[in-house]
């Protein structure tokens, strides 16, 4: 699989996620078929924008994914690489 086969529509690196690294059954959420009370957010909105990336959306970084791009280090990690996407300087966007 490609390097942007596991990243996440949020940006999160799928392969480095340590459950993904326990059991491999995990698709990533691009090839999950997720019932509507438990998809998440992000996949939802890329879904409905028909975009394969967060930082394809002219809202980049919105608020809700501004707030989870804080949250931890490896969601840190999503942003940079949302931005690089973007062909935009880390942090220029604005969280």
């Amino acid at each position: 699989m490609n390097d942007s086969g596991m990243i996440g529509y949020c940006g999160v690196d799928c392969a480095a996620c340590k459950t993904y690294a326990m059991d491999r059954d995990c698709l990533g959420c691009k090839h999950t078929d997720w019932t509507q009370c438990e998809i998440c957010p992000p996949v939802k909105c890329c879904r409905l924008r028909q975009i394969d990336f967060c930082a394809e959306c002219s809202e980049f970084p919105c608020e809700m994914m501004a707030g989870f791009y804080e949250e931890s280090p490896g969601h840190r990690d999503a942003y940079e690489r949302m931005c690089r996407m973007r062909g935009s300087e880390e942090g220029k966007d604005g969280i």
